[in-house]
C-alpha cells in the first residue's frame, strides 16, 4: 500500500507518466481491446471489397497503361492475395447495370471496418448517443470515408511505384515513397476522423490522434508483407490451413490496437484526463471529470442529462 501511495504521488508530479498512465486507464475504462478486436473482425471481412474496389478504380483510371496498372495494383494488393483479387476484378460483369449492383455491394461489404471504427471513435471521445447522427445522414459519411481510404491505398500504391520507378537513388526515393505514405496516412487518418466523430472536432483535438496513427500504418505498410510469411509459418503446425488467416488476424489486430490507443491519446489531451489516481481512495479531478464522461455517454434522448458524483 505504501510502495502504490509513493508510485501515486511520482506520478501526478511528472508531466510524461501521469499522461502516460492516464492513457492506459482510459484505454481500460473504455475497453479498447474489445474495441480494437471489434475494427480487426470488421476489417479481416472488408479487406477483400475494399481491394477489388482499390483495382476496380486502378483499371479504369489506366486502361491504357496496362504495365502502369499491374504495378500499382502489385504495390497495394498483398502478394498472396493478387491472383485471387485479380480472378475476382476479371470476373465481375460487363454489362453497366449489373456492374453498378456489384460494385454497390463491394462497398456495402467494404465499409463494415469504417462503421465499426466510426462506432469507436465516438465511443472513445464519450459522445453521448443523443448527439449521434441519424441513420438517414451516416451512410453518406461513412461512404465518404471509404472513399478516403481507397484514394489513400491508391495514392500509396502509386508512391511506390514512382519510388520503384527511380533506381538512380534508391536510398532518397524509398525515403521520400516513406514520407509520401506519412503524410498520405497522416491526411486520410485526419479527414476520416472529422467525417466519422459525431460532434464538432476541430484539426488541433484530432491529429494528436492522427500522427501515431499514421506512424503505425506506415510502419505496417513496409514490414507487414515481410513479416506476414514468418507469423504464417510459425502458426501452420497449430493453426493448419488457417494459418494464413491467423497471420492477418494478428496484423491487423495490432494495427487496429495501435490506432484505438492513438485515439485514446487524442481523448486524453483533448479532456485533459490526468493525472489519474494510482491509489483509487484517492481520486482526483481528472477521475471524476472521467467518469463524467463515461456517464454521460449513455444519454439517449434530447432531454435527458446523467450525472456522476464522487463521495
Amino acid at each position: 500500500m505504501v510502495i502504490g501511495q509513493r508510485l501515486d504521488r511520482l506520478q501526478r508530479r511528472r508531466a510524461a507518466p501521469a499522461f502516460a498512465y492516464a492513457v492506459i486507464r482510459k484505454f481500460a475504462d473504455d475497453g479498447g481491446g474489445r474495441e480494437a478486436a471489434l475494427i480487426t473482425y470488421y476489417g479481416f471481412l472488408s479487406i477483400f471489397p475494399a481491394l477489388l474496389l482499390a483495382e476496380t478504380v486502378v483499371a479504369w483510371a489506366l486502361h491504357n497503361h496496362p504495365e502502369l496498372r499491374h504495378r500499382v495494383v502489385a504495390a497495394m494488393v498483398p502478394p498472396s492475395l493478387q491472383p485471387t483479387v485479380e480472378s475476382a476484378v476479371a470476373a465481375l460483369p460487363a454489362a453497366r447495370a449489373a456492374l453498378v449492383v456489384a460494385l454497390a455491394g463491394l462497398v456495402l461489404s467494404g465499409t463494415g471496418v469504417v462503421r465499426a471504427a466510426g462506432g469507436t471513435l465516438n465511443h472513445l471521445a464519450a459522445v453521448p448517443y443523443r448527439l449521434r447522427t441519424g441513420a438517414g445522414c451516416r451512410p453518406a459519411r461513412v461512404v465518404a470515408a471509404m472513399a478516403l481510404v481507397l484514394t489513400g491505398a491508391v495514392t500509396v500504391g502509386c508512391l511506390v511505384v514512382a519510388a520503384a520507378a527511380n533506381p538512380g537513388l534508391p536510398w532518397v526515393s524509398r525515403l521520400l515513397a516513406v514520407a509520401g505514405e506519412l503524410a498520405t496516412a497522416f491526411v486520410v487518418l485526419l479527414l476520416v476522423a472529422r467525417l466519422l466523430l459525431e460532434r464538432p472536432a476541430p484539426v488541433r483535438a484530432l491529429w494528436p490522434a492522427a500522427a501515431p496513427g499514421a506512424a503505425a500504418v506506415t510502419v505496417m505498410l513496409e514490414v507487414g508483407a515481410e513479416i506476414l510469411p514468418g507469423i504464417v509459418r510459425r502458426a501452420g503446425p497449430v493453426y493448419g490451413t488457417f494459418a494464413t488467416v491467423a497471420g492477418m488476424f494478428t496484423l491487423l489486430y495490432l494495427l487496429s490496437l495501435a490506432l484505438v490507443v492513438a485515439a485514446e491519446v487524442a481523448a486524453v489531451h483533448r479532456a485533459r484526463l490526468w493525472p489519474r489516481a494510482i491509489d483509487r481512495s484517492r481520486p482526483t479531478a481528472a477521475d471524476a471529470h472521467a467518469l463524467t464522461l463515461l456517464a454521460r455517454e449513455q444519454e439517449r434522448v434530447p432531454g435527458q442529462r446523467i450525472e456522476s458524483r464522487l463521495p
